[in-house]
């Protein structure tokens, strides 16, 4: 029990590391744009603040609910979820149509709810179904139906990055619970469609790809992406030092939400960038540990669907500031300003907590997950 207790609470450690980590960066990065918008160099870190508390508020809370609610409560969320995003069309507002605003809590973002509700409904049900998972038409097509109804919902907004992270996610896990493989690979090729026929129907997003193929084409749209590699080239190996950075001095856009990756390698250089990245890779190790030493199928899968979640976030906003991936609009878990993601992710780490306190010791079998 006791290298349970040590993953659970390098876990933890690391978390409010990232969550250090952005508080810093977020007042960095935003306090010559908040100053220049409002007149208050420090009006985005105190939403930041109150944001952080809050999550802690949820990760503590989620972190000692028992684990068998989850699982009960799993598809009454997952259905809340789609609701939100039926709401989102309806009356959602923001540049794009993603945002909803609710009395007393503003606004939130749902599709940021969404991917924590599917992690809890698929390790649900590919638990109480694990003896249908084979058959294709009552195994494979039911889940297929809820996981494609949300991200259908998510691309209407639009807003295909998410899709795609939410996609990739569910794929993690059917592969992990047990889905065939061919199944999946059909599920991935008509995404692949679903992604095609986006593209054609979305003009920003196709200019999206055409600039990320050939940015020397379109100056203007590559602008952002432009701007983000000068400022990591710029930080060199150690940095220009905190609160030095130059492309915050509006050069580049929102340099506190997507794109803050990018001032943490002009502040911080190399060694800065590097350790965000070992910080993310150690939460994954410790992630699926947990998920490993897991008490019982439905922990392990919960486990494995949190770790993909902040997983796959991480390395597609990190791939998208030095310029390996389109720009999906991808906020860097627990980093960037962002109240929607930072709840949603800290809430995730609070019950992959909840999972390490069901977990066996090592001495104990591991979870034998049927394939």
């Amino acid at each position: 029990m006791i290298a349970v207790q040590r993953d659970s609470m390098c876990v933890l450690l690391i978390c409010m590391v990232l969550v250090g980590l952005g508080l810093v960066m977020v007042y960095s990065a935003s306090s010559v744009l908040a100053n220049v918008r409002f007149g208050d160099s420090g009006l985005f870190l105190k939403k930041h603040s109150i944001r952080i508390a809050l999550g802690l508020v949820f990760m503590l809370a989620f972190s000692r609910l028992p684990l068998h609610w989850w699982a009960r409560l799993s598809r009454p969320i997952m259905l809340l979820a789609l609701v939100s995003l039926l709401l989102v069309l309806a009356w959602g507002h923001g540049t794009a149509q993603r945002w909803l605003s609710i009395p007393v809590l503003g606004a939130f973002q749902p599709a940021e709810f969404v991917k924590l509700a599917l992690v809890l409904y698929l390790a649900d049900v590919l638990v109480r179904k694990r003896d249908e998972l084979h058959n294709f038409g009552s195994g494979f097509v039911p889940r297929l139906l809820v996981v494609g109804c949300a991200l259908v919902l998510i691309v209407l907004q639009p807003d295909l990055g998410t899709a795609i992270a939410l996609g990739l996610i569910a794929l993690i896990m059917l592969w992990v619970g047990g889905m065939r493989l061919h199944h999946l690979v059909g599920a991935g090729v008509l995404a692949l469609l679903g992604i095609g026929v986006s593209l054609l129907h979305s003009s920003y997003q196709m200019r999206r790809l055409l600039t990320f193929i050939g940015p020397d084409r379109d100056p203007a749209g590559s602008y952002q992406l432009l701007q983000s590699l000068c400022g990591m080239g710029n930080g060199g190996l150690f940095g220009v030092g905190l609160g030095n950075s130059m492309q915050k001095e509006q050069y580049l856009p929102e340099p506190h939400t997507d794109f803050v990756f990018a001032v943490i390698g002009e502040e911080m250089g190399l060694v800065g960038t590097l350790t965000v990245l070992g910080l993310f890779v150690a939460l994954s190790f410790y992630g699926m540990r947990i998920g490993a030493r897991a008490g019982d199928a439905y922990g392990f899968l919960v486990a494995i669907g949190i770790t993909a979640m902040i997983s796959i976030y991480a390395l597609l906003n990190i791939g998208v500031v030095v310029g390996v991936l389109p720009t999906t609009g991808l906020p860097l878990p627990f980093v960037s300003y962002g109240g929607s993601s930072l709840l949603g992710n800290m809430a995730g780490i609070g019950i992959l907590l909840g999972v390490a306190r069901t977990a066996h010791g090592p001495q104990e079998r591991l979870v034998q997950w049927p394939r």
